[in-house]
C-alpha cells in the first residue's frame, strides 16, 4: 500500500506540474519586441541613400530584380540591399522622442547619412558608447538600434552593383577573342555564369591591351577589356563604366577556354 500510495502521489504531482505548465505558459504572454515599422521588407519597391558630398545612391524594384538608377545604371546585387530592406524589422532597443534642440548630442541635427525606404526617411546619427547601438531617427522619435547597417549605407555605388557578368535573361552563343571564335557548350557555360568578387569604376588603361567580345542571342555585343591577369583577373566594361575583379585562378581558368589550353 505504501508503495501504490508513493506512486498516485507521483502522478499527481506529475499532474498538477503539467497544469500549472499549460495554465502559466510561460513566454507566450511576453510582449514581442518593437520594431521600427509595420510595413513589411518585402514591400519596399525604391531604396534611397543620401549622404551630404557624396553622391546619392538610389534602387527601384522592378520584375527582373533590383537597378541601381542613381549615379549609374546596372542591376543591383540583392544581397546588399536586403539588409537594408530589413532595417524595418530592426528592434528598437530603447526610444524617445526627438527634441530639436537636444539632437545635436546625438549628432541627429544634421544628420550625415539618410536612408529611404518608400518614402520612410530614416536618419543615422552617433552610437551610445555603453551598448553601441546607433541613435536613428524616424519621424519624431530617436531609437537605438543594433549597429549593422552604417557600413552598408558607407559603401560605394559600385559595391552595390550585380557581380554576374551576364544577367541571368541572358543567352550567350559567342566569345570573339584573338580572330577565334569560341562557341562549345562548356565555354559559354563558363562565360555566361561568370561571377565577380567585386566591382570598381572603370578606368581608362594606359596603353591598348586586350580585349573579347561576348555574343548574344538577340544579336548584342558586349565588349571587354582585359585590364589585368594577375595578380587578379580584371575584365573592364567601357559600356558599363565598371571592371569586374576575379581571382588569378578564375582568370586563367576562363581564359583557357577561349585560348585553346586545357581548361
Amino acid at each position: 500500500m505504501r508503495a501504490r500510495g508513493l506512486l498516485n502521489l507521483l502522478l499527481l504531482l506529475v499532474v498538477v506540474g503539467l497544469a500549472a505548465l499549460a495554465y502559466l505558459r510561460p513566454g507566450l504572454d511576453e510582449p514581442l519586441p518593437a520594431t521600427l515599422s509595420q510595413a513589411l521588407p518585402e514591400q519596399v519597391q525604391r531604396v534611397k541613400i543620401e549622404r551630404p558630398g557624396r553622391e546619392t545612391i538610389t534602387f527601384v524594384r522592378s520584375e527582373s530584380g533590383w537597378q541601381l538608377t542613381a549615379p549609374i545604371s546596372l542591376p543591383a546585387n540583392p544581397f546588399r540591399i536586403e539588409p537594408l530592406l530589413q532595417l524595418r524589422r530592426a528592434e528598437s532597443h530603447s526610444s524617445f522622442p526627438a527634441v530639436e534642440g537636444a539632437l545635436s548630442q546625438y549628432e541627429l541635427s544634421s544628420p550625415q547619412i539618410w536612408l529611404s525606404l518608400d518614402g520612410e526617411r530614416y536618419a543615422f546619427g552617433a552610437v551610445e558608447p555603453l551598448n553601441g547601438y546607433r541613435y536613428v531617427l524616424l519621424g519624431q522619435t530617436v531609437h537605438l538600434l543594433s549597429d549593422r547597417v552604417q557600413h552598408y549605407l558607407l559603401m560605394s555605388p559600385y559595391d552595390f552593383v550585380a557581380l554576374e557578368l551576364l544577367s541571368p535573361q541572358s543567352e550567350l552563343v559567342e566569345v570573339r577573342f584573338d580572330h577565334r571564335v569560341v562557341s562549345d557548350e562548356l565555354t559559354l557555360e563558363a562565360w555566361g555564369e561568370a561571377h565577380a568578387r567585386r566591382v570598381s569604376r572603370y578606368e581608362v588603361p594606359d596603353s591598348d591591351g586586350e580585349s573579347l567580345t561576348l555574343i548574344l542571342s538577340d544579336g548584342s555585343a558586349l565588349p571587354l577589356d582585359i585590364l589585368l591577369r594577375e595578380p587578379e583577373f580584371i575584365l573592364g566594361v567601357p559600356e558599363r563604366g565598371v571592371r569586374y575583379h576575379f581571382t588569378e585562378e578564375e582568370g586563367e581558368h576562363l581564359l583557357a577556354m577561349i585560348e585553346g589550353e586545357d581548361a
